[in-house]
């Protein structure tokens, strides 16, 4: 189908310049080619991490904030748009700050691509399939008025298997872009902050800190709150995209 050929083209496109679909040795030699060049070749090197990295965009391990008993998030870019990737994160506070003991939350995460219900199979195809979760328990203790330190651990699954029928194929010249395999697990610790600098406006900051203990993957995300907007970015220094930005609504209750 025409939106499923769309969906996967726009995850294939940085490989029109390794297939030699631009045309022009000057561009190619260029700092600008290069890097397209470069980021081709990572995606078709591993795929999964790319996924990976944007799945990262649908969690948010942040404890629930003040005053409040959980947290029902969205988020809309980049995974819902462009790529028809819904998901939710739901955060539920298990047990109140006191005294010594801080806060803990529990947090779960699930996600899935749409565009893969509208790819059409061929006979005798494997199904498509794909996973997107995660889980993990968050603590939190206030070390000054409005500021948090929070800390944790996650794990996280995304994985995919999908080969695209003959007329859903994605073509680049001589490149055909037909199946997508992976599976990618890991656990991740975390810590990070949150700052409210006013108790009655529910606008904060958060700044956090992972690493994956299996795939040594280092992630930094920052991030500006609202009432029920959120924007901000994650850093991978080992990505395909090193900045990711992102944007999603949230619902506190």
């Amino acid at each position: 189908m025409k939106k499923a050929k769309i969906i996967f083209t726009v995850v294939a496109c940085c490989l029109l310049f390794v297939n030699g679909a631009v045309q022009g040795e000057d561009f190619e030699d260029s700092a600008i080619g290069q890097e397209l060049v470069n980021i081709g070749l990572k995606f078709l090197d591993n795929p999964g991490d790319f996924f990976f990295n944007l799945h990262m965009a649908n969690e948010d391990f942040s404890p629930v904030p003040f005053k409040k008993h959980g947290s029902i998030r969205w988020n809309f870019f980049p995974t819902t748009l462009p790529l028809s990737w819904m998901n939710l994160n739901l955060k539920v506070k298990a047990y109140g700050e006191k005294n010594f003991v801080p806060q803990i939350d529990i947090i779960g995460q699930y996600g899935d691509l749409l565009g893969l219900r509208m790819l059409e199979i061929e006979e005798g195809d494997v199904e498509p399939s794909f996973n997107d979760y995660s889980a993990g328990l968050v603590f939190s203790k206030t070390v000054a008025e409005g500021t948090q330190f929070y800390w944790g651990g996650k794990y996280s699954n995304v994985s995919m298997e999908v080969k695209l029928s003959s007329s859903s194929e994605v073509e680049f010249g001589d490149f055909k872009f037909s199946e997508v395999k992976f599976d990618i697990k890991d656990t991740f610790i975390f810590a990070g902050i949150t700052h409210q600098k006013n108790m009655e406006d529910p606008k904060r900051l958060v700044v956090q800190m992972g690493y994956g203990l299996d795939y040594k993957k280092i992630v930094t995300r920052m991030m500006m709150s609202h009432e029920h907007y959120e924007w901000g970015i994650d850093i991978l220094p080992e990505g395909m995209f090193v900045i990711h930005p992102f944007m999603g609504w949230h619902w506190n209750f």
